[in-house]
């Protein structure tokens, strides 16, 4: 949980605690006295470790696990968790040590990075990496530890000292040897619990409790304590919910027999009847989801359960229990023939009858199916909320693991785990809420996928490569080759948008430029009117000469920029992008003082080869500007036109006959060059990247000139 009262390491004054924790294995009575005087800790010296005759005190990597570094702090605050396997409760020990982090490469990455591959050929490589961190803190040729991590305090506690009600105290830092000097305290809170299957623990208590009944049965009336027994009943192959789903079902039945043998011969009393009933029974059903689905599972909401099986199991069990009781709701206007008493009442009352029949007994079906689905869908995101710290744990591996190790190698965590997981789910649900779950699952993992890769971009193709194959292999498993999800289904909304992430990270800066540049044009083509004003331009080729001629005509109704209501505008003109011009420069028209309708008239020419005019994204840019004495230029407004409408064979030249060709009249937009754009944000990210930085660099100048209107 936390920490006080720590040592002061650094020059500062504080630390940067971390803890490092795990179960040290199992070690008879006689080793057990025998090292009672000395404390194990994980950074003894590697020529310590070789002189032991016994390795028993030395963590296997699995076992290892490390907090977040916590900077400049005597009073840390993890507030993490952690789940161990025990081999041997009563010899076991939880060991924790706390260090103040020192150096750029730590124990602490180290570990994280073993524990993400744990089980994998490359585990070795990275265990090494570990143990070189110990012995020299990440200085690969150094075997000093002057640089060191500072040991803080460690903590030992003895599994089989651990009360049936756990921990939650406040442990005192102890030393590792004589000569350590250390303070403070560590606030932890541990409970020890079994990961069989829950139910059996259930099936042994009610046993117990019938047997007490029968030795002292409840045969005093003023007796009002009920315990509620829950039991599980198969509905669909090995899938089950709790028999209290069929007691609320069994309790509409007893209305329907009721109903049968009443056969009430008045309409109106018939329909008053037939409404109380029904709101009765809705009554129980609430009942139903707010106290079985949740009171009768109350470590849903334990931490210390959240990758148990048998969490996973009573979950779904909750699920078939709703999806049970909705589907029965469905079939109630028939079992109490609904259509009967509407007709009556339409018989006795007119429509106006009909319509209260629709309104009051629909009504309340619609209300129950409502609530029934909304708490389905909470019990699915509480599922789901399961999986997602494991799901994390895959998805960094497969970002931490090396170019070395394969991409089957890579992906092979997170295909284990959720292997694991849909044969508990197939096993657990009905075919309607396992297509539900799955959906979930498969929307929770794109979104976690989506996330990781948008935090790196920038970095090198292989690693887009990689999640592009853990991708492809996610849609095989969801689809199980036409037995799972629609293909249709998997490749939709969020999976488009990580398709469309991962195909524009892995391009090349000049392609990000092209395609910026596209869609630039691609929304010229649809702009048909702007409040930011117009250009009227004119455009020839003459292409013996190879060269454009430009005419910039005039511009009209341009936003006003300045303090009187007007702009004092002019126009930039370049092709672009420039990387398939690299010798053409920019252009500008004169200034045009205080107007929102300026008048041009001027003539520019850029040399264009053939190659250059056919690139599908070549263009002309069109910047309008507002002229400022004293400070920097403002941003009027922008239009592209593609070089493919004006150079194209068989096209009027710069002669008298081309010159009477209609000017081209181009809409402005004034959009901020970074607002959702997704090549701009890729193109930022590449830091490393002249070109790219280049291209940025000019876009957020229009953006700050924007900015400072």
């Amino acid at each position: 949980m936390k920490g006080k009262n720590l040592m002061a390491k650094d020059a500062n004054g504080y630390s940067d605690p971390y803890c490092m924790l795990g179960i040290l294995l199992g070690q008879s009575p006689k080793d057990t006295e025998e090292k009672k005087e000395r404390k194990f800790s994980f950074r003894k010296r590697r020529e310590k470790l070789e002189k032991r005759s016994s390795v028993k005190e030395v963590l296997a990597g699995r076992d290892i696990q490390v907090t977040e570094v916590k900077p400049e702090t005597l009073n840390p605050v993890w507030n993490e968790h952690f789940v161990f396997d025990i081999d041997d409760v009563h010899n076991d020990l939880l060991h924790l040590d706390i260090w103040d982090h020192d150096d750029d490469v730590s124990v602490a990455e180290a570990c994280k990075k073993l524990n993400e591959i744990s089980g994998f050929r490359g585990m070795g490589r990275y265990f090494k990496q570990i143990a070189k961190s110990v012995r020299s803190n990440g200085a690969a040729a150094s075997g000093s530890e002057e640089n060191a991590d500072d040991f803080l305090g460690c903590i030992n506690i003895p599994l089989n000292e651990i009360p049936v009600v756990g921990y939650d105290k406040w442990f005192k830092l102890e030393p590792r040897s004589s000569a350590s000097k250390v303070q403070g305290e560590c606030h932890l809170i541990l409970r020890l619990f079994t990961t069989q299957v829950l139910l059996l623990y259930c099936d042994y208590c009610l046993s117990q409790m019938k047997s007490m009944r029968q030795v002292f049965p409840c045969n005093n009336s003023a007796c009002n304590v009920s315990v509620l027994m829950i039991q599980l009943e198969p509905i669909q192959r090995q899938a089950k919910h709790s028999s209290s789903a069929v007691d609320v079902t069994t309790c509409f039945t007893q209305v329907q027999e009721f109903w049968a043998q009443l056969a009430w011969p008045d309409s109106a009393g018939a329909f008053i009847f037939i409404t109380r009933l029904t709101d009765v029974n809705l009554l129980i059903f609430y009942r139903f989801v707010l106290s079985t689905l949740y009171l009768s599972f109350p470590h849903f909401r334990s931490p210390f359960l959240l990758f148990l099986a048998a969490a996973l199991v009573q979950v779904c069990v909750a699920l078939n229990s709703t999806e049970h009781v909705r589907v029965y709701l469905g079939g109630l206007p028939r079992e109490l023939d609904w259509r009967g008493v509407e007709q009556a009442m339409e018989e006795s009352c007119g429509l106006e009858g009909k319509e209260q029949v629709n309104k009051s007994l629909n009504g309340q079906l619609y209300n129950a199916d409502i609530d029934l689905q909304r708490e389905a869908k909470r019990l699915i995101a509480h599922l789901t909320d399961k999986v997602v710290a494991c799901i994390k744990k895959c998805i960094q591996h497969i970002s931490l693991s090396p170019d070395s190790i394969n991409n089957d190698e890579a992906v092979a965590p997170l295909m284990k785990y959720l292997d694991d997981t849909l044969v508990i789910l197939n096993e657990s649900l009905v075919k309607e809420n396992l297509t539900r779950v799955l959906q979930s699952l498969w929307e929770l993992l794109l979104r976690m996928i989506m996330d990781t890769v948008v935090e790196n971009r920038g970095v090198q193709v292989e690693f887009y490569t990689r999640f592009q194959y853990t991708v492809e292999t996610l849609v095989r498993f969801f689809h199980a080759d036409g037995e799972g999800m629609l293909l249709e289904d998997l490749k939709s909304g969020d999976y488009k948008a990580l398709e469309e992430e991962l195909r524009l990270n892995k391009c090349s800066s000049f392609e990000l430029i092209e395609q910026y540049f596209l869609e630039k044009i691609s929304q010229q083509r649809i702009l048909k009117h702007s409040r930011f004003g117009r250009i009227s331009v004119k455009c020839y080729y003459d292409a013996p000469e190879q060269r454009l001629t430009v005419e910039i005509l005039h511009a009209a109704d341009l936003i006003a920029l300045d303090a009187n209501g007007l702009s004092d505008p002019f126009v930039i003109v370049e092709l672009c992008p420039h990387h398939l011009f690299p010798t053409a420069r920019s252009q500008r028209t004169q200034v045009k003082l205080k107007t929102l309708h300026p008048v041009f008239d001027e003539l520019f020419y850029f040399h264009v080869s053939p190659e250059q005019y056919r690139h599908r994204c070549a263009c002309l840019t069109f910047t309008v500007m507002d002229y400022d004495w004293l400070s920097t230029n403002d941003f009027a407004g922008e239009a592209v036109a593609p070089l493919s409408d004006f150079c194209w064979p068989g096209r009027p030249s710069a002669t008298p006959a081309g010159k009477t060709l209609q000017p081209v009249i181009l809409h402005l937009s004034r959009q901020k060059p970074s607002a959702q754009n997704l090549h701009f944000l890729m193109l930022y990210a590449r830091t490393a990247n002249r070109e790219a930085q280049e291209f940025v660099r000019k876009l957020k100048e229009i953006e700050k000139s924007m900015e400072e209107e």
